[in-house]
């Protein structure tokens, strides 16, 4: 578990320093770009589908829609469903906030553009390992939104999640109240 976390520290450093990097390099300029402007609607999809060693698959998956309320700062919902659906699973809603940072924004086609952001939320699970629980979560995320469109883009982030009780399935056969990881995703923006 140790060199998971610290690969996900390592991921996380190099992401940010070539983004800073590049974007210095560059001389990138910061033009606002037309579906990160205040009123804009974002539909978003994420997770990953985990063959496990046990044998049985497990999915994560996160729907959310958010609302920028000012110019690179979105504000909305989230649903998430999780679990191998045989020991584990786990429902949960909650609400989420993103600033994107235009500064640090590198490449041109596709453009990239790096974000922060946090979920807090309650989640629920259902589970044969142990007592069923439910918790309050907070999961800070970083990451990059790969813009291929104006209107569309592929989310990569990396997040860090913990919980008031024991509800993130792990490599183990027991619940942990964190998980770390990282999530592939699509955003699609609208008015």
């Amino acid at each position: 578990m140790i060199a998971k976390k610290s690969f996900a520290y390592a991921l996380a450093f190099v992401l940010f320093s070539s983004a800073h990097v590049m974007a210095q390099q560059m001389g990138t300029t910061t033009t606002l770009d037309p579906f990160l402007r205040q009123g804009t609607r974002e539909f978003a999809l994420s997770g990953l589908f985990d063959f496990e060693e046990r044998g049985d698959p497990a999915l994560d998956l996160t729907g959310r829609y958010g609302f920028l309320i000012r110019d690179y700062l979105e504000v909305g919902g989230f649903a998430e469903l999780a679990g191998n659906f045989d020991d584990v699973f786990r429902y949960g809603l909650g609400a989420f906030a993103e600033y994107h940072l235009p500064e640090l924004s590198f490449m041109q086609a596709p453009r990239a553009m790096p974000y922060i952001g946090a979920d807090l939320g309650l989640a629920f699970v259902d589970s044969d390992i142990s007592e069923d629980n439910a918790a309050l979560i907070f999961q800070p995320r970083f990451g990059v939104k790969w813009f291929i469109r104006d209107f569309f883009a592929i989310d990569t982030n990396l997040f860090f999640a913990v919980a008031t009780d024991d509800i993130y399935l792990n490599d183990d056969d027991d619940l942990d109240a964190y998980d770390v990881g990282i999530q592939f995703g699509i955003r699609v923006y609208f008015n």
